[in-house]
């Protein structure tokens, strides 16, 4: 919302809660008014009906009493008068059919005035030395009260709609005036985006007082800016080369490693037998990784590219195991795997996720110093399959957790600090999410959106 908006709608909704209190107080005295007009007349009338009553009800002249109502039917408002002895029987009354019954209790009330249903009813006691000979009743509609009323506030609402729709316009022509500095300004700025910022313009105008500071502030800003960018993009670039740089040096060194123990395995072995002829498998599996690495990295615009296929999950975890077992026996560290099922189908690129959980657990074996265990476990949940990597190392400091997944960022001497960075960037790639956390163990959980094929096959056993 626009600041003239802003201020058009906060002004109109002060002024109308200023307007409806005025209002509210106004009727408020309107009414109090009115009431005590009518509640006046209501005991002058009853007062004088009791006066000029007193005689002929002590010497029992009805018909006297009869035209002392009468003489009251004519004025305005009057719906009832009536006179009761001390008896509480109605001896006079405008309404004939009411002569001689009793009145109702409401009549002999100690009050003098009471309202009730849209009447006023006003009563005086007719007295003959301290004594009550009767009551002269005298009942007001308030019909008129409640019209001047009603007329009061139609008229309080018209003149508060009148002076709404002037107040608009005044303010809309005020705020347009008192605005315009502001609006050229974010025109201006607006352009700053699109590179069509004209800071001369903005250098030609001639800014209120209360705004030059502004002024000259956005015209520093915006020079300190060009000059920030031209930095920002020259370490940039140099920032690209070092990353690629390290990128290309720690995704090598993970099939080396894997190479060595492969060849160590072999040497170990002594002999060349059938059984190990899948550990010259492994060498080739991993120099064609290798090799895929390379046409990446020297084809810089392919190198997010991704290669997504259908494959076994746990199949290829088995592998990285035979894999990585002989580096971790050397440590004696136990590698394990807990899974009952043989086969969970995922669709991803298959040499990415396998650099992602090479690396963890290279990680969690370079975390323990010597004897411990390393345990990866894999849980369905719902349409995503979690591969949960737990090691009892050394962990990873409280203040670290955040900063784990930071480019650069190691908490090992000899690291470069991509390899969980890169993982990272692999897993959301997948549309995953990789998660840690560190107490007495360090836990990785990797989540993986499972194949549409083993979403189904898990529903139709459901």
């Amino acid at each position: 919302m626009s600041l003239k908006k802003r201020l058009i709608i906060y002004i109109m909704l002060i002024f109308l809660f200023v307007m409806v209190f005025v209002g509210y107080i106004l009727i408020s005295q309107q009414k109090d008014i009115f009431q005590e007009e009518i509640e006046r007349r209501g005991r002058l009338l009853a007062s004088t009906l009791a006066k000029i009553s007193r005689e002929p009800i002590l010497v029992y002249e009805f018909s006297a009493l009869n035209q002392n109502v009468l003489s009251f039917k004519g004025e305005k408002g009057v719906i009832e008068a009536k006179i009761l002895n001390n008896k509480g029987r109605i001896v006079a009354s405008i309404d004939k059919t009411e002569e001689g019954e009793f009145a109702a209790a409401k009549y002999f009330s100690d009050s003098k005035q009471s309202y009730f249903a849209d009447k006023l009813l006003s009563i005086e006691k007719i007295k003959h030395n301290e004594l009550e000979m009767g009551r002269a009743v005298i009942v007001l509609s308030l019909d008129s009260m409640n019209k001047k009323i009603n007329y009061s506030v139609k008229m309080i609402v018209f003149i508060l709609g009148i002076s709404f729709v002037f107040l608009f316009i005044f303010i809309n022509f005020a705020s347009s005036y008192l605005l315009k500095p502001v609006i050229l300004l974010t025109n201006l700025v607006r352009k700053i985006p699109d590179s069509k910022f004209e800071i001369e313009a903005l250098k030609k105008q001639n800014p209120p007082a209360e705004l030059e500071e502004l002024y000259n502030s956005i015209i520093w800003m915006y020079e300190e800016m060009l000059l920030i960018r031209k930095r920002l993009i020259e370490k940039t670039q140099m920032a690209t080369i070092g990353k690629m740089s390290a990128y290309f040096a720690h995704e090598i060194r993970n099939p080396l490693e894997a190479m060595s123990g492969a060849v160590e395995v072999l040497k170990i072995k002594g002999d060349f037998s059938n059984s190990n002829k899948m550990f010259f498998d492994i060498i080739k599996e991993e120099i064609a990784t290798l090799n895929s690495f390379l046409d990446e990295f020297l084809n810089f615009t392919r190198i997010k590219s991704y290669s997504f296929e259908k494959f076994n999950l746990p199949k290829l975890i088995k592998d990285i195991i035979i894999l990585l077992k002989p580096m971790f026996k050397a440590k004696n560290i136990e590698l394990v795997f807990d899974f009952a099922e043989n086969e969970i189908l995922i669709e991803a690129d298959l040499n990415k996720i396998k650099s992602v959980i090479t690396n963890i657990l290279l990680n969690a074996k370079d975390a323990i110093k010597e004897k411990g265990l390393v345990k990866i476990e894999l849980t369905k949940k719902q349409d995503l399959i979690e591969i949960r990597i737990t090691d009892d190392g050394q962990g990873i400091n409280k203040a670290d957790l955040d900063k784990i997944f930071n480019p650069f960022f190691s908490t090992k001497k000899a690291g470069n600090g991509i390899g969980l960075s890169i993982a990272k960037e692999i897993i959301e790639a997948h549309k995953g999410k990789i998660l840690v956390n560190s107490t007495a163990n360090t836990i990785f959980r990797i989540q993986l959106p499972l194949s549409e094929d083993d979403i189904n096959e898990k529903n139709s056993n459901s």
